[in-house]
Parts: C-alpha cells; structure tokens; sequence
C-alpha cells in the first residue's frame, strides 16, 4: 500500500477510548459552536483612503477571530490618553471588532492601552497592546502578543484611515493552537490530510487570489493601466501559494506584433476593462513562462497540495489594443497548451466518478495523485467556443471548466465594504451546507470592493484592499458564516498585504492562511452533516501524533511530505520585518511597566496616581 494510502486509512480509523467506546464520531451534541451575538462592527468607508481624512482620523480596530472550541474571555484593560478603549469577549467560531479611539491626533505621543485574555478551560493568555511612538514615521501600533500561548509576538502599524489590525486563532488545548502572527508549512492542505481528504471539494474553504498574476506592471501593452488601477496583488504566484491560496483567477491573453497579427509576442496575465473590446484599458502582468515556473517552484517545495487555475480572456491583443480581440486559432491555442505542459503535476484524465462533477470528489482522489505530489489543474473558461478550435486536453490535464466543474462565481461589484460584505454573505448564506438540500456547486466569493477607474487611480487598488476590503472579512465575514452556511474560495486582492507597499515575504500577514486552516478545522468540522468524524480540536494532540507516527513507521520516507501545523516557535516580528526567533523572556514591545496618573481601568475606575502594572 501507498503511504498516502495508509495515512488515509489510518487518519480514518476510530480511537478507542479506555471504555472501548468508539469516539472518532461527530455528535451535535459536542458542538461548540456559540450563536451568541457579538456587537456589530464597523466598516471603512473608502472616502477615508483620501490622505487628508484618514491623516485625521482618530479611530481604529482590533479585531479577534476565535476558530477554536474554546471561548476567548476578556480579563482586564488598561488605557491612556483614549477616549474609547472598548473591548470584550469573542465567543467560540465569532469574531469581536474590539474599538479604539485616541484623545489627540496623530501629534500624540503617549497613548497606551492593553486588553487581557485567556482561553476558557486552557491555562492560555494572550495581550493585545497599542502605544504611539511620536518620533516614529509610523507612531501608532498594535502588538499582538501571544507569548503566553506559546505563538510569540507580532508587532503591526495600524494601516491608516478607520481600518482595523486582525487576529485570527484557531487550534484547542488537546489539538494544540494556531495564529495569524506568521504563515504556517507551505503545504497545508497535506497537513490537513486526515481532517479533509474525505471532504468533497465543495466542502473545503481555500483562499483564492483575483488576478492573481497581476503582482507587478509590464507594459507589454500600450494603455493607460498602471500599478494604482491595474495591479491587484504584491507578491507572485510563488508567495501566493506560499500565502495559502489555492484558487487563481488568471486572465491570460497573447501580445502580437502592431503590424502582424499572425506575430505572437507571447503569453501574459492581463487586467483589461474588458478584453473584447475595440479599446482595451488596462495592461498586462506576469509572463506565462514565470507562472509556470512559479508553480513548478512551489510544488517542489511542497507536495501533496491541489491548486486550481481558473483560467480566463484566452484572446490576443495588439500591442496597441484599440483595434478589438484577434481569436485564437487552433495553432495559438496549441502553444498555449505547450506552455501548459510544462507545469509539473497536473493531472491527467480526472474525472468526476459519477458525481456530478470535480467539485465533488474528495479532495484525496487529487491529493493521492502523481504519486502523493498532488495536482494542479488549469480550468479553462475563455473565448475557445468555435469550430475547429479545441477547449481542453484532458489527457494532458487541461479541463474546459464548464464541463468538468459546477461553479458559483458572485461578484457584488460595489464600491463601498458596507455594501458588498452583506451581498457576499447573503449570497453564501443561501446554499446550505450538508443534508439532503446540500449545495451541490464550488461557491467563490468575491471579497473584493470595486472602485471606479477615478477612484482607483487616486488611491490604488492596494488601499482599496488592504483598509476597507479585507480587514472587513474578519469581523463580518467570519460573522457571517456559521456549520452550515461558508464558501468554498475567499478571493481577494493583496493577499498578505498589511502595510501599503510593504511586500516582502517576512511582512505579510497569515490572516487569510490562518482564517482557512481554522474554518476547516472547526467550523467545517463542526457540522455532523459534512463531517462524520469527530472534531479534530477534541482529539488530544497525543491521538493526532499517534496516527501520524504510524503511517511514518509504515513509510520512513513520509518525513518529505510535510511539517507540523504547530511547530513551536515564541519569538517576535516587528513591524519593518525584523524577527526575533529567541528573544529574551522579559521581551515585550509596547508594554506599560507602568501605569501612569490619569490610566483608565476597564472597571471605570481612573487611577489618581502612578502605580506599577499589576498585569
């Protein structure tokens, strides 16, 4: 037997507690799951993108995300200088957008706060600390320090306007915890193995990426698209992958010669207004041949992983594209598939088993392929619809996506947070999710805010997605989700991206890598309809190894196909980068030894005097 093979049988199999008892079942009854309400929270209207009002605002977010069974619980706050230092409890699968506002402007030196909380039924704390440094270009920052978790510390510049800095936990005191401080392996879906390689696809959640090939600015074309209308992510393919996604949303099309059509300058990303028009706008990105590359770096690296390519455009522009589309011929179509072939791994000949399609196969009938290196699989959906012309090679691995896969692709088109984020939510709040009514397609939502070309040009997409549209995935978003009701792909710009312009590896944040491992974790988990085993994050962490070390004893080579999830690590990001991996223990940016006159206690009470801090 395959490894992968003996780790799916073995990941499978029931614990028998000392009773005897099998407890590798889902219950309802050990649902964790809290319906209570939190308070609502607020979105970032995109007008605070002009530098004038957001260089004024005074009001900021800390928001927590709790994807474990435990209820995080507020223990004590402490703030200076704040007029709003409003914290509390974030109960289990919700999220708090937890509200700040300072006493001054920007001018302000010595605003403080710290919020104290720890997991209920765990001997585990965490701190959440704003200071202001006056003499910084950046003054205002939060730490999020989870030391007393064993997940180390992360300091974050507040990105700007009224957004919000994001905390994402997930894990539980037998499992072991997870956090958004920094990414995990590359390959975590593989790590996730036991957990979801008996789920159909459409019953994953994955993060995707919009234009995802657009991460820098070519100018193969000549138009008035440039990086602030036009580019949608920071980092490549590479750290995409390395990022989390799973799900690309490629636009790719051919560049050919002002004066000969049949001259083919290659193939590249492109954002075009609309690729069918006599005038495009727009222009293009990343080559094919560095896409490809990318990838094939990726898996290397990381086996065992499925990644879906949505292909889309799949028509040539002139240089100059005022002259309309030039379709593709079944020759360009053929050196299309011939850069295809170079990706490693894809997957020949799938098909859906009866099921109605790929989205409903278990996410192992991909994983297991190409001996436990697992897939990618380009998913065509372009201009090929002609005679003559072919739409797919499957027995290269390349699918016409209307024929393989049943997609819901909803895209709100809006300009404020305010609005897509109940549209996005309604929209995934209509497929239930296990049962005899289970939704039956692959659901993408499209978190993404969709400013006009004025807008955008003046404030870039970068701002657009970093302040009102993702920060507003973790509070309303995860709030709008619940067991039964989620997406399969989180799609957004920037992924990663935090501070503008900031898009070197050790500066982004795992917000979006954390928010899937735990939705597949706990919430997924937690409905008995979709899940028939037992939540992963109430088996002992003793239980998870043992299964492991089990199928590694079977297949010693096993050590190549993947880390921990948990690996230990309790050092400190700063904000510019900069990583401690072993700090000292009395370590803790931002901490108040202190608590000068005029500190507010959350009782209410206001201290008359300076006294040492008691937390």
């Amino acid at each position: 037997m395959r490894f992968l093979g003996l780790l799916a049988v073995l990941a499978s199999s029931a614990w028998l507690p000392a009773s005897g008892q099998t407890d590798d079942v889902c219950r309802a009854e050990d649902r964790t799951y809290s319906t209570k309400n939190v308070p609502a929270g607020s979105h970032q209207p995109f007008e605070q993108l002009n530098p004038l009002l957001g260089s004024l605002s005074t009001k900021f977010y800390i928001t927590v995300v709790n994807l474990t069974p435990h209820r995080i619980r507020l223990q004590n706050t402490h703030s200076y200088q704040m007029d709003t230092f409003e914290f509390g409890d974030v109960p289990q699968g919700r999220a708090r957008q937890n509200r700040i506002k300072y006493r001054g402007t920007w001018s302000t030196g010595d605003d403080a706060g710290e919020a104290y909380y720890a997991l209920d039924g765990t001997d585990k704390t965490f701190v959440l600390r704003v200071k202001t440094y006056a003499s910084e270009p950046d003054p205002r920052r939060v730490v999020l320090d989870l030391s007393g978790m064993g997940l180390g510390q992360r300091e974050y510049v507040f990105p700007g306007g009224e957004t919000a800095v994001s905390l994402v936990i997930t894990g539980s005191s037998r499992f072991g915890f997870q956090a958004s401080l920094r990414h995990g392996p590359g390959n975590w879906m593989r790590n996730l193995y036991d957990v979801i390689g008996d789920r159909p696809v459409r019953h994953l959640v994955m993060p995707g990426t919009h234009d995802a090939a657009m991460s820098k600015i070519t100018d193969k074309l000549t138009s008035i698209g440039s990086e602030p209308n036009t580019q949608n992510q920071g980092v490549n393919i590479y750290d995409q992958l390395r990022a989390g996604s799973r799900w690309f949303d490629l636009r790719i099309g051919s560049v050919h010669d002002n004066n000969d059509a049949a001259v083919n300058k290659g193939f590249w990303a492109m954002h075009l207004s609309d690729e069918m028009a006599t005038v495009a706008i727009g222009n293009t990105g990343e080559s094919l041949d560095e896409i490809v590359d990318e990838i094939n770096r990726f898996t290397d690296e990381n086996p065992g992983e499925v990644v879906f390519l949505a292909i889309r455009y799949l028509v040539g522009r002139y240089e100059r594209p005022d002259r309309g589309p030039i379709l593709w011929t079944a020759a360009v179509v053929n050196d299309f598939f011939a850069k295809l072939r170079g990706i490693k791994n894809r997957c020949p000949d799938l098909d859906d088993g009866g099921t109605g399609g790929l989205q409903n196969r278990e996410a192992s009938y991909f994983m297991d392929r190409n001996q436990g290196r697992g897939c990618v699989i380009p998913l065509l959906n372009g201009h090929l619809d002609r005679d003559g012309v072919p739409r797919e090679s499957p027995g290269d691995g390349i699918y016409d996506m209307g024929r393989v896969m049943a997609v819901s692709d909803h895209w709100s088109n809006k300009m404020q947070a305010s609005d897509m984020a109940p549209d996005q939510i309604a929209n995934w709040r209509s497929a239930t999710r296990g049962g005899g009514g289970d939704y039956g397609s692959l659901m993408i939502a499209q978190w993404l805010v969709t400013p006009d070309a004025l807008a955008s040009t003046a404030y870039s997409l970068q701002s657009f997605a970093i302040q009102p549209a993702n920060p507003s995935l973790y509070w309303a978003g995860v709030n709008g989700m619940d067991p039964e009701h989620w997406p399969n792909v989180l799609l957004v710009d920037y992924i990663g991206v935090q501070q503008q312009d900031r898009w070197a590896w050790d500066q982004l944040s795992a917000e979006l890598y954390t928010l899937a491992v735990g939705l597949n974790l706990y919430m997924i988990s937690e409905n008995c309809n979709v899940s028939p085993h037992r939540s992963p994050l109430l088996r002992s962490a003793q239980e998870e190894e043992g299964v492991v070390a089990a199928a590694a004893a079977a297949a010693a080579a096993a050590a190549t196909l993947g880390g921990s999830l948990r690996a230990p690590w309790n050092g400190i990001v700063f904000a510019n980068g900069t990583t401690l991996d072993n700090p000292p223990p009395d370590l803790h940016p931002g901490r108040m030894d202190v608590l000068p006159k005029g500190t507010r206690l959350g009782n209410g009470t206001v201290l008359e005097q300076s006294i040492p801090n008691p937390w």
